[in-house]
């Protein structure tokens, strides 16, 4: 155990992802249980803050902003003015231990990956990225060399506050059940075709009477747009709706069902317990393996030897193979299924 359970100023730099954040929960909890009297901060960029508010295992959540030239010095001059006591680094980037490195702080935990061992009083092997392993168990990987060994709880958890509920009025959802779809990604190669995505919607509404409410980013309104205009059933547009994040953890939470792309919204709907279909095409599924939830997680080469990456194999695991079909018979599983 790196961190003295006796400590009075602990902050954690939090990853700059969603999803990662979302599976850092284990992390998350082994510090509030490893140090229960420490005033406990996390730095997160300001774009995950609704996600990560109104958690429990924190006193304080500040924005960070470590970009530009001299961003990691700004930011580590600020973060340094409550003066912690150890830093706990999530991200494994040369940036965020620029960053620990400047808020003074005398004990610097993290991975020595990109040279940046200097930077750390503590660094621990970084996980082996030759092949696929889930991100949860390298955050625990951190979370038992700062906290100890016993901590081994790596179960997802988010908290959906009042604030998030109440952005949910202007939806006008009414009572009818919600189907989540996400069909937006980061890469197009990541997207299940949107026309799917609109026969699916319009066919569980059909069957189940579930209401799909389309979820993406504002860059995907377009995206978005062609599904909801298309798909033959009454479904919400989110980002013309102003569906942001707290609006998304409350829809969510509230979901029957969720089905997504392999993307951030994947990991908030396993936080919420919300069942959830999974679509992984040039990505392999193993990284983010996620522990305790209702999924199921459709590949588009199922068939993909163990020692292959599906990363690697962007022909043979093009996301246009899942079809229809599978979809619709793993949500009626889900939907239809004895409970979990």
């Amino acid at each position: 155990m790196m961190v003295p359970p006796d400590i009075e100023r602990l902050l954690l730099i939090a990853p700059t992802w969603i999803g990662d954040t979302i599976m850092a929960s284990g992390l998350f909890r082994a510090a509030r249980a490893a140090c229960p009297t420490a005033e406990l901060t996390l730095a997160a960029p300001t774009n995950l803050l609704p996600i990560v508010e109104g958690s429990a295992w924190f006193d304080r959540v500040v924005p960070l902003d470590s970009s530009g030239v001299f961003g990691p010095l700004r930011a580590g001059r600020r973060l340094a003015r409550p003066r912690p006591d150890a830093v706990v680094l999530l991200p494994g980037s040369l940036r965020s231990a620029l960053t620990a490195r400047w808020t003074g702080a005398p004990i610097r935990i993290g991975t020595r990956r990109d040279g940046r061992g200097p930077l750390l009083t503590h660094s621990i092997p970084d996980s082996d990225r030759t092949r696929p392993a889930s991100t949860v168990d390298h955050y625990m990987r951190i979370a038992r060399a700062a906290f100890g060994d016993e901590h081994d709880d790596a179960g997802l958890e988010l908290t959906v506050t009042e604030r998030d509920r109440e952005s949910l009025q202007r939806l006008e959802l009414g009572d009818d059940p919600l189907l989540l779809m996400v069909p937006g990604a980061n890469r197009h190669d990541k997207r299940w075709p949107a026309e799917r995505f609109a026969a699916v919607g319009a066919e569980l509404h059909r069957t189940h009477g579930l209401r799909p409410v389309v979820a993406g980013a504002p860059s995907e309104g377009e995206l978005v747009r062609s599904i909801v205009e298309t798909m033959d059933a009454p479904g919400i547009d989110g980002p013309a709706s102003g569906l942001d994040l707290h609006a998304l953890k409350a829809v969510a939470s509230r979901a029957s069902l969720a089905i997504c792309n392999d993307t951030g919204p994947r990991h908030i709907a396993a936080a919420c317990g919300t069942p959830l279909v999974s679509l992984f095409g040039p990505t392999d599924h193993r990284w983010t393996i996620l522990p305790g939830c209702i999924e199921r997680r459709l590949l588009a080469d199922p068939f993909l030897p163990e020692d292959q990456v599906a990363d690697r194999c962007p022909e043979h695991c093009a996301i246009d193979r899942i079809t229809i079909g599978d979809v619709l018979e793993a949500a009626r599983r889900l939907l239809d299924g004895p409970p979990h």
